[in-house]
């Protein structure tokens, strides 16, 4: 009962510019604006290998500085 999905808070800026510099790293996240009126978080799934959620984990990470 649940989905594999995590909403966290953009680290900067707001969720869509977050979503697009990530996008430009080849990592794939949704901007929270696609499911709330508000633009300050990101939808990102975890239904992924292991190695596949670490590596998009770190350059995340590495975008929030």
């Amino acid at each position: 009962e649940g989905a594999f999905y995590a909403f966290p808070r953009a680290p900067r800026g707001t969720g869509a510019e977050f979503a697009a510099e990530a996008l430009k790293r080849e990592v794939i996240i949704i901007p929270g604006n696609v499911f709330s009126r508000h633009d300050t978080h990101f939808r990102i799934s975890y239904a992924t290998a292991d190695d596949t959620l670490k590596r998009g984990l770190d350059i995340l990470r590495d975008l929030a500085g």
